[in-house]
């Protein structure tokens, strides 16, 4: 829970079950309302200032278990599998996408869990040879919510007992306390967002500090959760080298390389005409100041060879302090710049969840219920959101 926030509940349609009984012990309900959809009750409500102190509750619409979206077939994407289980997040982060895309005002959690894990059983059982690693932060942060509303816990459960598929619960938030006696056996990641100690002061506003992440990354590893972090985005800014290296340093104090099952590494990158909402919404940021290109996908990025420099780096801090069997991926970057850092690429899509499926097979022992068989995973072309019902 946000320190110092007093947020108050709006059920939408009539909702039921054990969410909305969770929360309504943390908060109280100020109305229930009937719509048609959330963006339906502030019609044209301008989503750079998202409403923080309501938390909606809803059932989902349509498909909401659906592949990572990506942005261009010149970078390289990983496969994932994203459920919206909730949408908008309570923090402020200057260089966020959600600002951006979404044009739901509230912090909105959608309560028929039943419904959501139908869906993935679905579609996992149209390839019951592939492993399936399935996040639910995409539009909003996995756990800033949970402590409250206890909706990932469901999840969790069900992973637990499901062959052939992994969840990962991304955030930027220190709020496990409730995860840490469930009983995941193994097929769960804690994952969180990396950054600098003058990078989350900066950009990460009402986010955990890094001394309170990494807190609670000590937590998880005792409840033997699986770890994941995700350095993205890595930032150009005066000190970043020493900032990062210290960073690093001090992650591996506390997470084993043994328990890690990937690190991502991205950098900034956003579309244009977010440029505007983030010096509208953050006059102080620095996060402008170096200079940006339009990428191959449209959005702007630092140029490559800035790219490759910060990525290096963090690289080369990772391998230096955290060992040579971490598996260390990218982004959305293309195979050049995987090649200029890591001396390889995957030569598609496919590929790369291969490599996945095949570290994670040999990492953990048992993970996986059989050698995965790159096959498998060449032979089926996942469609992106925009082509999904």
């Amino acid at each position: 829970m946000m320190e110092g926030e007093k947020k108050k509940l709006i059920v939408l349609n009539k909702v039921q079950g054990e969410i909305l009984q969770q929360f309504k012990r943390v908060y109280p309900v100020e109305k229930c309302v009937s719509a048609e959809k959330p963006e339906d009750l502030l019609p044209g409500y301008k989503t750079e200032s998202v409403i923080k102190n309501k938390i909606l509750l809803a059932e989902s619409r349509g498909q909401i278990f659906k592949p990572c979206p990506g942005t261009s077939e010149e970078y390289l994407c990983c496969n994932y599998w994203v459920l919206n289980q909730s949408m908008n997040c309570p923090f402020n982060c200057s260089y966020c996408i959600l600002q951006y895309y979404l044009n739901n005002p509230y912090l909105t959690v959608f309560t028929d869990t039943e419904r959501m894990i139908e869906q993935i059983r679905q579609r996992m059982a149209r390839e019951p040879r592939r492993f399936f690693r399935i996040g639910t932060g995409e539009l909003a942060d996995s756990l800033a919510l949970n402590e409250e509303g206890h909706f990932a816990q469901p999840l969790i459960r069900f992973a637990a007992h499901t062959p052939n598929m992994i969840l990962e619960l991304k955030t930027k938030s220190d709020q496990i306390q409730s995860l840490l006696k469930e009983n995941h056996k193994g097929k769960t990641i804690l994952a969180w967002s990396i950054n600098p100690p003058a990078v989350i002061q900066a950009e990460e506003h009402g986010a955990a500090s890094l001394p309170r992440r990494l807190n609670a990354v000590k937590l998880a590893v005792r409840a033997g959760y699986k770890l994941a972090f995700h350095f993205d985005p890595i930032l150009d800014y005066p000190s970043w080298e020493k900032d990062y290296e210290t960073t690093i340093q001090q992650l591996f104090h506390v997470a084993p390389s043994s328990q890690i099952a990937w690190i991502s590494m991205g950098t900034l990158r956003f579309p244009p005409d977010m440029k505007e909402k983030i010096l509208n919404r953050f006059a102080d940021t620095q996060l402008l100041n170096p200079e940006m290109i339009r990428g191959m996908d449209g959005k702007l990025r630092y140029f490559k060879p800035l790219r490759i420099h910060l990525y290096r780096h963090v690289y080369q801090m990772l391998r230096k302090y955290g060992g040579q069997d971490l598996f260390i991926y990218f982004c959305m970057e293309d195979a050049e710049t995987w090649r200029a850092v890591t001396g390889k690429a995957p030569d598609s899509n496919g590929e790369l969840d291969y490599w996945f499926a095949r570290h994670l097979y040999h990492h953990f022992p048992g993970l996986l219920t059989e050698p995965p068989r790159l096959n498998d995973y060449l032979h089926f072309n996942t469609p992106r959101h925009r082509n999904q019902p």
